[in-house]
């Protein structure tokens, strides 16, 4: 009986990573297609844009860094935290207790989002779509882009729904709530119009799917992660 629980319960893992990594695929290339377009992004993807332009690196190596620094930076945070709890305690450093905020889909996030912004942009070439400058209508621009938005919209809402782990800016938003005692919605406002701003600064494209990310993207996030969720279950259970 142990045994029939214990392979249940891998082929449930195996079938949640496979769904997180579709769903990071999906990410990266939305956000790759409205980098490609350029008519904006969402605020981080605006800063790997700013990023990529001062480092003469592309957009999804960026990504990739800055992932890698903000995942290593958690981990330092978590370790520090759960040394300093154990010594209270007079206990050991637990292995688990390192790996507070950072689990699988965190890693799979690292590796799979970089990779498939460049492949986003990549594809969104073969279109041969003629760019035109931000904030100037171009039909078929901004139809790609909406495409992106789609794209990035249901890849983090299956991300969030999988629930496996959580990404390297949010893992750093709920620690820097952790250590200031403000609001995490609050914290992530200012995170996020901190990307934002540096990455305009840096010479980020911010136009009107900038906008659209900013105000429409949270609820229709949110949306799709419940649906989402709702789909995964009975898949899984049905499984």
């Amino acid at each position: 009986m142990e045994l029939k629980l214990s392979k249940k319960s891998l082929i449930l893992w195996i079938e949640k990573i496979i769904i997180c990594t579709l769903s990071l695929i999906l990410l990266g290339i939305g956000c790759g297609i409205n980098l490609a377009t350029d008519q904006g992004a969402d605020p981080i993807t605006v800063f790997y844009d700013g990023l990529s332009v001062v480092s003469g690196m592309t957009a999804g190596q960026v990504a990739t860094i800055l992932n890698g620094s903000l995942i290593l930076l958690v981990l330092i945070f978590d370790f520090l935290d759960a040394r300093k709890k154990a010594k209270k305690k007079g206990e050991n450093i637990k292995f688990l207790d390192v790996f507070n905020h950072i689990h699988i889909g965190t890693v799979i996030y690292l590796m799979v989002l970089g990779a498939f912004i460049d492949f986003g942009v990549w594809a969104y070439g073969l279109l041969n779509i003629p760019n035109v400058m931000c904030w100037v209508i171009n039909v078929s621009q901004i139809a790609a882009s909406l495409v992106g938005c789609v794209f990035c919209f249901i890849g983090l809402g299956g991300f969030m729904a999988v629930n496996i782990g959580i990404d390297p800016w949010t893992a750093a938003a709920v620690i820097i709530t952790d250590k200031t005692k403000r609001p995490f919605g609050v914290v992530k406002i200012i995170l996020d119009a901190l990307t934002l701003l540096f990455g305009w600064m840096m010479g980020g494209v911010v136009g009107i799917i900038t906008v659209f990310c900013v105000f429409a993207g949270g609820p229709i996030i949110q949306k799709s992660a419940e649906i989402l969720d709702k789909t995964f279950k009975k898949m899984l259970k049905s499984d």
